[in-house]
């Protein structure tokens, strides 16, 4: 009885760990893509009112030395940063294929299909992009020279 009640109490500030750590994460996560929304006071009031007393928690509960504590929250605040700078990038290149430039409405149907100019190799993602970019001023100029024929 006294080792199942041992263990309860050590599952506990584990699983309110993970749940702080969650929470931590999510808030940071809403303070970046309001950041890349430019709603810069809304994240502010996230940094520094919502997040402080969520890591006070965290660290006090999670049981790791304060560097280690340090490291994870700096890992994480680097990868959740990336993640929304990617989704902005591709939220940037999907509208811009779409021709547009606020938020989309319905997606139409494409137009047509289309090849890049060049062969690139798939892993070369900035070889792609460019590439992208190549095609898309090409049609945009063949379009351009149509329409003034």
């Amino acid at each position: 009885m006294l080792a199942s009640t041992s263990s309860a109490s050590v599952a506990a500030p584990a699983s309110r760990s993970a749940e702080l750590w969650r929470a931590i994460e999510d808030n940071v996560r809403e303070a970046c893509l309001l950041r890349a929304e430019d709603r810069e006071a809304e994240a502010i009031l996230i940094l520094q009112e919502t997040l402080p007393p969520l890591i006070g928690d965290w660290s006090r509960t999670a049981g790791l030395e304060v560097p280690a504590a340090q490291q994870a929250l700096r890992e994480m605040f680097a990868r959740v940063q990336q993640q929304v700078a990617n989704a902005a990038l591709c939220r940037r290149l999907v509208l811009r294929s779409l021709g547009q430039t606020a938020a989309p409405g319905p997606v139409p149907a494409p137009a047509a299909t289309f090849q890049l100019r060049r062969r690139v190799p798939i892993g070369d993602v900035p070889g792609m992009l460019d590439a992208l970019g190549e095609t898309e001023r090409a049609q945009s100029a063949g379009r351009r020279a149509l329409a003034a024929a």
